[in-house]
C-alpha cells in the first residue's frame, strides 16, 4: 500500500512552510494534551488555550499566512486558532461534535505515530540494548508461552531484535556522523572539545556499555539455541504456523511455513552476524579517536622537528593571505613564497641518513628588560581598532553571509550581475558569492546561469543568489 493512500496529499505541508518550527511545537503541545484522556480526542477549547499560552511565551509578531491570501494572525488567540485551522486542512487533525455539542479535536492515529517519532528524534533517546536482549532471552525461556508460540514468543522476539539492530546501526551511523563533523575548518581547542563531547555522548555511555554491561555475547547463545528449539520441535513449530496464519492473514499453509521459517532464520542470522557490526563500530570509534588526536596534534605542533616547522610555515602562509584582503589567486606572488613549496625527498641513502642530529644548547644569562618595552595604551587602542576593521572586511563565510542577508532583506532572490561591480574588491566579493553559495552551511545558495555577463570590463557567468528555506 502507498504511503499517501493512508495519509493526505497535503499531509506535509505545514512542515515545509516557512513555520515549520512552530507547526513542530504545536503538534508535539496538542500530543501531551492527549496523554491524559482516553483517546486522542479533546476539547477544543482546551487545545485553543495550551496553543494560546505556548504563543504567549513566543516573542510577539505577526505570522503572515502567504497561501490564504496573506491572512496575518498577530494576538495569540487568532495565532492558535489559525494553526488548529491549516493542521484540520492538512489531515492531521478533525473536528467532531460530541453528545453536549462541544467540538472536540480529534487526532489521527497516524499523526499521532508521526509525532511520536518527532519526539524520539529530538530528545536522541539512547537505547538499552541489555533490556531488549533480556526481554529477548525471557521470552524464549516462557515455557507458557509455547501454548500459542507466534504470538507470544515468535512475533515478540522479531519485533524486539529488529528494535535493536536499528539501535546498533544507529550507534554505527552516529560515530560516522562525527568522523565527518572534523573539517579542515575547526581549531585545536575545537576538535578537543568535540573529543571530550564524544567520549561523553558516545564513547562513555552506549559504546562503552555495549563493549561491557550490554554485551549481548551473555545471551546470545541461548537466543540461538532456543530458535532453533522451535524449528526442530514440529509440534511448537505447527502452532507457531497456526498462529502465524491467523495474526498475519495468509491462507497457504506452505506459504505461512516458509515464511515463519525465514523470520526465525533471519533472527538467528541477525545475532550470529552481531561481532561483524561491532567490529565496524571498534573500527569507527578508532578512527575517530585516531583522526582527532592526529588533527590537534598538528595544529598543536611547536616543536623544532619537520612536522612543527611545516605547521608553522603553514601557519604564517595563512596569516600573510588573510592579512591582505585584496590578494587575489591571479596576482603575481614573490618567488620566495613559491619556492617554500619545493619540497622533495632525499635520493639517496648513507650511513648518516638515519641519524638524528642533536641540537646544541647553549646556557647564557638572559638579557635585562628595558622600561620601554610593550607599547601604549593609545597605540595599543589603535592597532585593536586597526584588526576589528581588518576583520569586518575578511571575505569569510561569516561577512559573506552577512552581506547576502543584508541583500535579500527586501528580495527573495537577486542576480549576481546586479551587485555592485566598480572595484577588483567586488569582483573578488562576487566569486567568493558563488564559491560559499554551494556550501550548506551557507544562508543562502547560488544558482548557476547559462548566461555571459560583462559589466565594466568584468565577464563572468551570471548566477542567481537565493536565500535557503
Amino acid at each position: 500500500m502507498n504511503l499517501f493512500q493512508i495519509i493526505p496529499q497535503d499531509f506535509f505541508k505545514p512542515l515545509t512552510s516557512k513555520y515549520k518550527t512552530t507547526y513542530i511545537d504545536c503538534l508535539r503541545l496538542i500530543y501531551n494534551t492527549y496523554k491524559t484522556e482516553l483517546s486522542f480526542g479533546v476539547d477544543k477549547e482546551i487545545i485553543v488555550a495550551e496553543l494560546e499560552h505556548y504563543f504567549d511565551s513566543q516573542p510577539v509578531t505577526d505570522m503572515v499566512f502567504d497561501e490564504d491570501d496573506n491572512e496575518v494572525a498577530r494576538d495569540s488567540r487568532a495565532k492558535a486558532n489559525a494553526i488548529i485551522r491549516r493542521l484540520k486542512d492538512s489531515g492531521w487533525i478533525e473536528y467532531e461534535l460530541a453528545n453536549d455539542f462541544k467540538v472536540k479535536v480529534n487526532l489521527f492515529d497516524y499523526a499521532a505515530t508521526m509525532i511520536e517519532s518527532f519526539t524520539k528524534i529530538i530528545r536522541n533517546e539512547e537505547l538499552e540494548y541489555q533490556s531488549l536482549v533480556s526481554q529477548i532471552h525471557a521470552t524464549l525461556l516462557n515455557q507458557d508461552g509455547y501454548a500459542k508460540p507466534y504470538e507470544y514468543i515468535i512475533k515478540r522476539v522479531v519485533e524486539n531484535t529488529e528494535e535493536l539492530m536499528v539501535g546498533l546501526k544507529k550507534l554505527n551511523t552516529n560515530i560516522k556522523k562525527h568522523i565527518d563533523a572534523i573539517t579542515n575548518e575547526k581549531s585545536a581547542g575545537e576538535i578537543v572539545q568535540d573529543f571530550f563531547l564524544y567520549h561523553k555522548d558516545i564513547g562513555s555511555k552506549a559504546y562503552h556499555r555495549i563493549k561491557t554491561s550490554d554485551n549481548i555475547s551473555h545471551f546470545r547463545g541461548t537466543i540461538i539455541e532456543n530458535l532453533y528449539s522451535v524449528l526442530n520441535d514440529e509440534n511448537i513449530f505447527k502452532r507457531a504456523v497456526q498462529g502465524y496464519m491467523e495474526i498475519e492473514q495468509v491462507q497457504d499453509q506452505a506459504e505461512a511455513q516458509d515464511m515463519l521459517r525465514s523470520k526465525i532464520l533471519s533472527i538467528i542470522s541477525a545475532f550470529r552476524n552481531y561481532d561483524d557490526i561491532i567490529s565496524e563500530i571498534d573500527y569507527k570509534h578508532a578512527k575517530y579517536i585516531g583522526s582527532a588526536v592526529a588533527r590537534a596534534k598538528f595544529l598543536l605542533t611547536n616543536t623544532n622537528n619537520a612536522e612543527g616547522k611545516i605547521s608553522r610555515i603553514l601557519a604564517y602562509l595563512s596569516d600573510e593571505f588573510n592579512a591582505d584582503d585584496t590578494v587575489n589567486l591571479n596576482d603575481e606572488l614573490d618567488n620566495t613564497m613559491l619556492e617554500i613549496f619545493n619540497i622533495f625527498p632525499q635520493g639517496f641513502i648513507d650511513s648518516d641518513s638515519l641519524y638524528v642530529v642533536p641540537i646544541s644548547k647553549k646556557m647564557s644569562l638572559p638579557e635585562v628588560l628595558g622600561d620601554n618595552l610593550g607599547i601604549s595604551e593609545e597605540e595599543r587602542v589603535l592597532r585593536k581598532l586597526i584588526m576589528q576593521e581588518r576583520s569586518r572586511n575578511r571575505f569569510s563565510r561569516k561577512n559573506i553571509n552577512t552581506y547576502v542577508d543584508t541583500l535579500l532583506k527586501e528580495n527573495k532572490a537577486v542576480l549576481a550581475s546586479t551587485l555592485p561591480l566598480e572595484s577588483k574588491r567586488d569582483l573578488i566579493r562576487v566569486i567568493f558569492i558563488s564559491l560559499y553559495g554551494r556550501d550548506k552551511k551557507s544562508i543562502y545558495r547560488a544558482k548557476p546561469l547559462d548566461e555571459t555577463i560583462l559589466v565594466n570590463n568584468f565577464r563572468f557567468c551570471d548566477f542567481l543568489i537565493e536565500r535557503c528555506e
